[in-house]
């Protein structure tokens, strides 16, 4: 599987299309069964992603996406032959929908990248992400605060999650012109199932639509795709297991007819069809890494199967119904 190459200055590395993401991880009482998933990942893959914000509510969920990728590198002494991918900037309060309050500040951002690196016992991450943006903010306050941590030698590149793409064209306008490290990767919802923030019940995410996909295209920044898998929806489709979160925010006569084209394509590769979404994501066009979050072996092996399942553009085409 070809990987994607992401270069700023005189740095570069190659990120796999397919990420593990951490979000999975939710017990500090599981860390065995998590190291053998992250082991199981590594021979084939070496992309990471995590995030100061997962889990954070649940009841003993602080920190344990992170710290459970820091001792697993710790563990197997490996951090320099993988890719870690975080986040920071979470609002405060934004899952309980009370009193939110935006953290795209300065302060915010260096205390949640120091403890990002302290909690993964790390002098670096790969890539420093803004998790959410603030459209009250001109990206001319922002920018600066991710320029200055690549220069603190904390992260070697920085990008966004869940940024429009018109304030990413404004944000490169003003790195262009102020010489600043340049973006170099953007996170949204990406999937074969379509969705919008409104049924997702959250109006600070950004799900592809068609002007954004058509923005990446011509653009060509990298894009990472997360809940790639919609919940399993491909599957559950099939086996009458949808959730009413999966069918409110899945559930349409477009994504009802995708998941029907999946499943013939699965049947022809011999792979199940949320692998077959997967594959729309790592022969897509638009530049894409898949991120993925296995709450066991057989999920993970299946959707590791990807590796192997290349899609030509008129099959792209023919599951997007173009």
């Amino acid at each position: 599987m070809i990987k994607i190459t992401i270069k700023n200055n005189n740095d570069s590395l190659s990120l796999d299309k397919l990420a593990f993401g951490t979000g999975c991880f939710s017990d500090y009482n599981d860390k065995d069964s998590y190291f053998v998933l992250m082991d199981r990942f590594f021979e084939n893959f070496r992309t990471f992603d995590t995030a100061r914000s997962y889990n954070e509510w649940l009841p003993d969920g602080k920190d344990i996406s992170e710290y459970m990728l820091g001792q697993w590198i710790k563990s197997r002494n490996n951090r320099d032959e993988i890719v870690i991918i975080t986040k920071g900037g979470f609002p405060k309060n934004l899952k309980i929908k009370k009193d939110v309050i935006n953290r795209i500040t300065k302060e915010d951002l260096q205390y949640d990248l120091d403890t990002s690196l302290k909690t993964m016992n790390i002098d670096c991450v790969d890539i420093f992400l803004l998790h959410r943006d603030d459209e009250s903010k001109p990206v001319e306050d922002i920018i600066p605060i991710l320029d200055n941590f690549v220069k603190q030698g904390k992260t070697r590149f920085v990008g966004v999650s869940n940024w429009k793409t018109e304030r990413i064209e404004k944000a490169n306008e003003f790195i262009a012109k102020e010489n600043m490290t340049r973006l170099v990767l953007s996170q949204c919802y990406f999937s074969l199932a379509e969705s919008t923030p409104e049924k997702f019940d959250d109006s600070t995410i950004v799900c592809i639509n068609k002007a954004e996909y058509e923005w990446y295209e011509k653009s060509k920044m990298p894009l990472m795709a997360y809940t790639s898998q919609a919940k399993g929806f491909f599957t559950k489709i099939h086996n009458g297991d949808m959730k009413k979160s999966d069918i409110v925010r899945f559930m349409s006569d477009d994504n009802i007819e995708r998941a029907r084209k999946a499943k013939k394509l699965a049947d022809e590769y011999s792979v199940s069809p949320t692998c077959i979404a997967l594959a729309y994501l790592t022969n897509n066009k638009v530049q894409t890494s898949a991120i993925i979050g296995p709450r066991n072996l057989s999920q993970l092996e299946d959707s590791m199967k990807v590796k192997d399942v290349m899609l030509s553009k008129d099959q792209i085409k023919w599951l997007n119904g173009e």
